[in-house]
């Protein structure tokens, strides 16, 4: 049956060649897979070979493996594909022409090819390679028939599995992978060691990896040798010790008898605890040379050395340090770098500046053209067989600044202000002071300070303040920054105050304009006189509080920007003010900062209020007593409807205006509105007064 299958997809395939060769038609579908063409999966999974094609519609697919043809289907046929018995629960043809497998097994794997072949077109051809992976298990170690002996041709280590192949197979030797060489040799499952020698003694690691799982095995070897050499080891194997470790050496050599042991430190004999060990524990830099091992042999009284040299080093205390400086007048950059003790001394470099250039403990590097490494970290490398550390430092030419001014009264009375430069800056600035153009370092009163940062001015004249103008040019080897400062006189450029809930205490805050030179603030007040503290309590009357006067009441110094004032009356008002005063000079004062009852009432306010509430309760009480009346008027007005002559017209009018009615000289109440709470505010609706009532008659 798998014969005629074959022999019908040879034919069919043929048949259709023959065709398109008879057309002539030369056109040929562009097939290639749709990511890789290897294509790797594991057992017991499902798999597609992805492939698209172009240049042709509705082609006939057929698929291949090592050569032998397993599927056949006209893509968009209802026919369904023709697929060999032994591949039919295997093999799914897709919509596009692409071959999937279900529950791929080992036997799986291999070449597989495609050819596209469309009418009146040539056929077109892609490959896949599909490799089936079982999962590593059971993966073994072993060793050759016989003992490695040093001086044989080869020893071989192989390894074996119970299930799963390797894709990469790792060796490792004392945990380091092995390579090919003229002392390795790796090949299928087989690690050949060439001569093996003592140094081949030590742990074998395999470790094989496929892209679906991984195992490892170890085995440890002895290589035999001897017994005309001995052997000596130190452990743990390493190439120094560091100071605090503890350690051991072991000699031993193959003989008959056994050879007794000995040891000697620097040609002085060391005693043993242990035949053939020396144990050496909290290991010093001073315990650093050579040991011996003397092997003896007691009969035949031959004796064999061999010695090993043991290092003990000590890392330098804490980090290296990176410094950098300006040399040759501002015009390059030293660098240094320190890292000092130590056993040995640590190497330090600067690679981004010179390759050449190493010192031991302490390095120091000048470059004379520095402009290129502003803003440039530059990094020492500091080298010790225990530590490898490193430093930086980046070298910053002077950015932007704002100078500050400051002012102060020295005990003589005088004024001295001080202006100050601090640029941001790697190395630090140098700052060159001018006064109007000239170098501050010609003129009188004038002092620099040591790191140049800062310029004192002595007895400074406030009135000629802004007749100058200081300027500060900070300098490094990599660029220059400058600014200029013109002083100023005694100011406030802004004031504000803050009352407590009670209205007790207030915080009065200002501020000064950057170039203002201050030396103190007076704070002053308008209104009734304050305690001297707020812990004593005073009586004040009222012809005290009312002060009409500004009042110094607290100095505050020149770098004070706010004052806190207790003992107010919450019930009065204050005005309050800040003056600026550079020694005994005063600027202008700060705008009036008020505070209390928005003006308070006087006292023939108080006493009109207090005349004006029973006059308006006798108001309504009239109005009370005329109503009634003119209502009882009317109703008889409307029964009798005879004219009224003016006179009664007159009459009545005059009765019902209500100012009228009220004599013996009283005034009206003062208007009071401008004291009173919004409406919203009021208990009480206040009184109102009804208007006067007309009487009239139509004829």
């Amino acid at each position: 049956m798998t014969d005629f299958i074959s022999i019908d997809f040879h034919s069919t395939y043929f048949g259709l060649l023959l065709i398109f060769t008879i057309r002539g038609l030369l056109c040929e579908p562009i097939v290639k897979p749709i990511g890789s063409s290897v294509v790797k999966t594991q057992v017991g999974s499902n798999e597609t070979l992805r492939m698209t094609y172009s240049g042709v519609t509705t082609p006939q697919v057929s698929w291949w493996k090592d050569g032998v043809s397993i599927a056949v289907w006209t893509i968009g046929s209802t026919t369904p594909p023709q697929i060999v018995l032994q591949y039919e629960d295997v093999l799914v043809l897709e919509e596009d022409g692409s071959l999937s497998f279900i529950n791929v097994a080992l036997k799986h794997g291999g070449k597989y090819s495609i050819t596209v072949v469309g009418v009146g077109a040539e056929e077109g051809k892609t490959s896949f390679t599909l490799i089936v992976y079982d999962k590593i298990e059971g993966v073994t170690l072993q060793a050759g028939p016989k003992d490695a002996v040093e001086g044989d041709d080869t020893f071989t280590l192989y390894y074996t599995t119970l299930k799963g192949e390797a894709e990469f197979a790792q060796w490792f030797f004392n945990g380091e992978e092995l390579r090919n060489s003229s002392h390795h040799s790796m090949s299928e499952k087989n690690l050949s060691i060439i001569r093996p020698s003592r140094e081949d003694t030590g742990q074998y690691n395999i470790t094989l990896r496929n892209p679906f799982s991984f195992g490892t095995s170890i085995r440890n070897l002895t290589v035999l040798y001897g017994p005309d050499q001995p052997t000596l080891d130190v452990s743990p194997t390493k190439s120094f010790f560091v100071s605090g470790e503890s350690l051991s050496l072991s000699c031993g050599a193959q003989g008959e008898p056994l050879p007794s042991v000995s040891w000697a430190f620097n040609g002085q004999a060391v005693p043993s605890t242990r035949p053939g060990t020396l144990q050496i524990t909290n290991a010093q830099t001073n315990q650093s040379g050579a040991y011996t091992c003397m092997l003896k042999n007691d009969k035949t009284e031959s004796q064999v050395n061999k010695s090993v040299t043991v290092n003990v080093y000590e890392s330098p205390a804490g980090s290296p340090v990176c410094s950098v400086h300006a040399a040759d007048g501002n015009l390059a950059l030293h660098y240094r770098c320190e890292w000092p003790g130590g056993t040995p001394e640590a190497q330090l470099t600067f690679p981004a500046l010179s390759t050449a250039s190493m010192g031991l403990g302490e390095l120091n590097l000048t470059v004379d053209d520095p402009l290129d490494l502003d803003g440039m970290e530059v990094s020492c490398l500091a080298h010790h067989p225990v530590h490898q550390k490193q430093c930086n430092i980046t070298a910053r030419k002077t950015a932007g600044f704002l100078p500050s001014v400051s002012a102060m009264v020295d005990a003589d009375g005088r004024v001295v202000v001080v202006i100050g430069c601090v640029a941001e800056a790697t190395p630090n600035a140098t700052v060159i002071w001018a006064r109007s153009g000239q170098d501050v370092t010609s003129l009188t009163g004038y002092e620099v300070s040591d790191d140049t940062a800062w310029l004192r001015i002595g007895n400074f004249n406030v009135s000629t303040a802004g007749l100058h103008t200081y300027t500060c040019t900070a300098v490094n080897p990599l660029g220059s920054h400058s600014r200029d400062t013109v002083l100023s006189g005694p100011a406030i450029s802004d004031a504000s105050l803050f009352p407590n809930e009670e209205g007790t205490v207030i915080t009065l805050t200002w501020e000064v304009p950057s170039t203002s030179i201050v030396t103190g603030f007076d704070i002053q007040v308008k209104g009734p006189d304050l305690p001297h503290s707020s812990t004593t309590t005073t009586t004040v009357s009222h012809s005290q509080r009312a002060k009409t006067e500004y009042r110094t009441i607290m100095v505050r110094p020149g770098d004070s920007r706010s004052a806190d004032i207790s003992g107010l009356d919450p019930k009065s008002r204050y005005n309050f003010r800040v003056i600026p005063k550079a020694g005994r000079r005063a600027g202008k004062q700060s705008q009036q900062l008020p505070t209390g009852p928005g003006g308070g009432l006087s006292g023939a306010a108080i006493a009109g209020i207090a005349a004006g509430i029973p006059c308006s309760l006798l108001v309504l009480l009239l109005l009370c007593l005329i109503f009634p009346c003119v209502f009882y008027h009317k109703k008889r007005s409307r029964k009798a409807r005879y004219p009224v002559s003016r006179a009664v017209e007159k009459a009545v009018t005059t009765m019902s205006t209500p100012h009228q009615l009220l004599t013996g000289g009283l005034k009206l109440p003062p208007d009071y509105s401008n004291h009173q709470p919004p409406a919203i505010e009021r208990s009480a609706p206040l009184p109102s007064v009804a208007p006067a009532v007309r009487m009239a008659t139509t004829v």
